[in-house]
C-alpha cells in the first residue's frame, strides 16, 4: 500500500491516517469541509500551514535508521457525490470509509445506504478495495459470543440498517471488508460517541460517580481505537489476495471487561477510591428517551447494554495484537486532561 484515501477525519479516520502516515503511506483525508483535524498546525494568519506530502523524520528506534512520515493531504469532497469522490480517490490504492451520520436511526436510514453505495461504486469503478468500520449492532440479539461466522440478529432499526449495509457490500462487485469492533476506547475517542468516556472516565475524573445506562456486572465488548485502525489496515492488505468482488467480515481485536472493572481501574489511575457505578435501569433510559434521542437509541439496543455482549478473538487479533483495555482508559484520561482549560492566574 503506497497511497490511501480516508473518508472522514473523526476518531477512527484520524487514527488510521496517523498509523499509515507513520509507516510512509501517502494519505488523503476527504471531508466535506476539507479542513484539518483540531490541533493541526496553523500559519500565522490562522490558515492551515503549508506542508509537503512527505516529511523525513527520525525513527523512534534509532537502530532502524531514518523513516519517512507522510503528512496527510486534506481534500474537500462529499463522499455521497460520485464525481467528487472519484476525483478524491484517483490514483489511490485503497479507500477507508470512515464517515458516518448522527446517532439517530432516522438519519442513518436517509444517509448511510446512499453513502455506502457511492463509495462501493467508485471503488469498483477504480478497481481498488474499500474497508469499512463496523459495529456489533447487527448482532445485538445473539445469546452467544459474536464471531465472524455469527448470524445476523438485529433487535432494532440501527441494527437492521447495519445488516442491510453489510449485505449490500457482500452483494456488490467492489472488493471490500467490514471490520467489527466493540465500544471504542483510546486517545481519539469522542465524548458523544464513546459511552465509556461520557459515562465513566469523565465523571470519575470530575470526582463524580459513574452512571451508566447498562448493567455494570456483565462482560462488555471493548476495542481500542488504535487496534481497530490497525485491524482495518491489515484487512486492506489481506484483500490483495482475494478474488475481485469479495467481501470479508472481520473482527478487530477486542476485550470483554465489565463496566465496573473499567470504573475501578479509572479510579485507581486517578488515585481515587472505588465507587460502585450506578446502573441506570432500562425503564429510566426509556423514559429519558422520550425527550432525548440518544437515550432512545441506546434503550433500543438494550441487549448490548443490559446483557453480556462478548466479542470472540479473531485471526486479526493474532496478527495485529490486542492492546490491554486499561491502556485505552489511560489514553482517554490523558486526552481529557489535555482538554481542560488551564486556570487563569489570580
Amino acid at each position: 500500500m503506497r497511497t490511501a484515501l480516508i473518508i472522514g477525519n473523526g476518531q477512527i479516520g484520524s487514527e488510521i491516517a496517523a498509523q499509515l502516515g507513520g509507516s510512509g503511506v501517502a494519505v488523503r483525508i476527504a471531508t466535506r469541509s476539507g479542513g484539518r483535524a483540531p490541533g493541526a498546525a496553523l500559519s500565522d494568519d490562522g490558515a492551515p500551514a503549508a506542508t509537503s506530502d512527505t516529511l523525513p523524520t527520525e525513527s523512534a528506534h534509532p537502530s532502524s535508521g531514518p523513516t519517512t512520515v507522510c503528512a496527510p493531504v486534506h481534500v474537500k469532497a462529499d463522499a455521497s457525490d460520485r464525481a467528487q469522490l472519484a476525483e478524491a480517490a484517483a490514483g489511490v490504492d485503497v479507500i477507508f470509509a470512515c464517515a458516518h451520520a448522527p446517532y439517530d436511526s432516522r438519519k442513518w436510514e436517509q444517509i448511510l445506504p446512499r453513502l455506502d453505495a457511492a463509495i462501493l461504486d467508485i471503488a469498483a469503478e477504480l478497481g481498488i478495495p474499500v474497508v469499512f468500520p463496523e459495529s456489533v449492532y447487527a448482532f445485538a440479539g445473539l445469546d452467544s459470543q459474536i464471531t465472524e461466522a455469527s448470524p445476523f440478529a438485529p433487535v432494532e432499526d440501527k441494527g437492521r440498517i447495519r445488516q442491510r449495509l453489510i449485505e449490500a457490500r457482500s452483494a456488490h462487485s467492489a472488493t471490500a471488508a467490514s471490520v467489527i469492533a466493540g465500544d471504542l476506547l483510546g486517545r481519539t475517542a469522542e465524548k458523544w460517541s464513546s459511552v465509556v468516556r461520557m459515562c465513566i472516565t469523565e465523571p470519575i475524573s470530575a470526582g463524580r460517580r459513574a452512571m451508566v445506562p447498562a448493567r455494570t456486572d456483565v462482560p462488555h465488548g471493548i476495542t481500542l481505537i488504535a487496534d481497530h485502525a490497525a485491524a482495518m489496515i491489515q484487512a486492506a492488505e489481506d484483500l490483495k489476495s482475494v478474488p475481485a468482488g469479495t467481501h470479508q467480515l472481520r473482527i478487530a481485536p477486542a476485550s470483554n471487561p465489565t463496566l465496573t472493572e473499567i470504573a475501578d481501574f479509572t479510579a485507581d489511575a486517578l488515585g481515587q477510591k472505588h465507587k460502585r457505578p450506578i446502573s441506570v435501569p432500562r425503564w429510566a433510559t426509556r423514559a429519558i428517551g422520550a425527550f432525548e434521542r440518544s437515550f432512545y437509541e441506546l434503550n433500543q439496543l438494550a441487549p448490548i447494554w443490559y446483557e453480556p455482549c462478548v466479542i470472540s478473538p479473531s485471526d486479526l487479533a493474532e496478527t495485529v495484537g490486542t492492546t490491554d483495555w486499561r491502556e485505552g482508559v489511560r489514553q482517554m484520561l490523558g486526552a481529557e486532561a489535555s482538554e481542560v482549560p488551564a486556570q487563569q492566574p489570580r
